[in-house]
């Protein structure tokens, strides 16, 4: 269970979302912030508003922090650095939506050579590499499936002819079998859902439709969500010992994390869409201060709305779930899935059951 502290730009003694629980995710939002350390505590010296002032002062146990988010420009010592990787407290940079750019972590191994070795060959096996493949989506287009059948109850909409037509296809992905063209039927099944899916949502919101580099205001508020779920997704197989660029279904390209694109997948309903598609559809962000305009058709979060954003997506991902007969923290089944995938890369689990939205609502 987690505390999540945010330090936001409107306010730099702002803070949301607090839940005294046992560990919190530290994100930092305020233009200058310095964060330095003393024995076993972070602190974290704000800029003043009044410049007459000395700087705000916040100290937090690093025992108690799981990972520290910065999402502004600021700056952080030598020694707050060192005492972070001393308590595997990783320091990740996210990009102005939400993507990670870098990232400060230990250089410990954690079996890194075995994992990635056999991770390596399992994506060369076109039959276990499709066994995941067909995991991972079946995973999302059951979600999509649920989240459709959830909003058609909840908002009253009419969604059953695209909720069939969705199942018929969903149900030959089982049929898939490794040989040419495996890997582009699995596209097509994943393509036509999607498209379902996103159209249905369309009927409740009205918005461009789902545009991965999208700009318009329901697409910013989607991607910034996504950017943090690639990143807790990339934390996970990096502290495993998997390699984030070796994948199973997303083509490897450079710079292209291509298995936190695979992993990705199944977490992005649950996590992502489910959390923000209702503050729209309850106009909860969309008004002119979550935005900023930034051409004529193009928005970025406000802090406003990054706040209201990463607030719904931290909820989330803090949410209690019954996973494998255990409650569980949604972020640690993030962690627990990467796990069961480095055991299936080295041959000591046969299966990898995808995460589901059904565990949610």
């Amino acid at each position: 269970m987690y505390e999540t502290v945010f330090v936001w730009t409107l306010s730099v003694s702002f803070f949301i979302g607090i839940i005294t629980q046992f560990n919190m995710d530290l994100l930092i939002d305020t233009y200058g912030t310095f964060i330095g350390s003393t024995g076993e505590r972070l602190v974290l010296r704000l800029p003043s508003k009044n410049k007459s002032k000395k700087r705000i002062e916040k100290e937090y146990p690093i025992r108690r922090i799981n990972k520290i988010v910065i999402l502004r420009p600021s700056s952080i010592s030598t020694h707050a650095v060192k005492l972070a990787l001393e308590h595997e407290v990783d320091i990740v940079y996210l990009g102005s939506f939400g993507r990670p750019v870098g990232r400060i972590f230990s250089s410990d191994s954690k079996g890194l050579a075995t994992t990635r070795r056999a991770q390596l060959e399992v994506s060369s096996d076109p039959v276990r590499a499709l066994v995941l493949a067909k995991s991972f989506i079946s995973g999302k287009c059951r979600s999509q499936i649920t989240y459709m059948r959830y909003l058609m109850a909840k908002y009253g909409a009419d969604f059953e002819k695209t909720i069939i037509q969705a199942e018929t296809l969903f149900k030959t992905i089982d049929a898939i079998h490794p040989g040419t063209g495996a890997r582009e039927r699995l596209l097509g099944v994943e393509g036509f859902i999607a498209e379902k899916y996103w159209g249905s949502l369309k009927q409740l919101h009205k918005f461009p439709g789902r545009i991965p580099q999208g700009r318009d205001k329901f697409n910013s508020a989607i991607n910034y969500g996504y950017g943090i779920l690639y990143n807790e997704v990339e934390r996970a197989c990096l502290y495993i010992g998997l390699d984030p660029y070796i994948g199973l279904y997303h083509s490897e390209r450079y710079g292209k994390p291509a298995l936190v694109l695979d992993l990705v997948e199944e977490f992005r309903v649950p996590i992502v869409d489910s959390a923000i598609v209702p503050l729209f559809l309850e106009k909860k962000l969309g008004k002119r201060g979550d935005f900023e305009q930034v051409s004529k058709t193009e928005y970025r979060l406000s802090p406003e709305g990054k706040a209201t954003v990463v607030e719904a997506v931290f909820n989330r991902l803090n949410q209690t779930v019954k996973w494998k007969r255990r409650q569980r923290v949604v972020k640690d089944v993030i962690q627990e899935q990467s796990q069961h995938l480095a055991r299936y890369f080295l041959g000591t689990e046969a299966m990898y059951p995808p995460f589901e939205l059904s565990l949610l609502i």
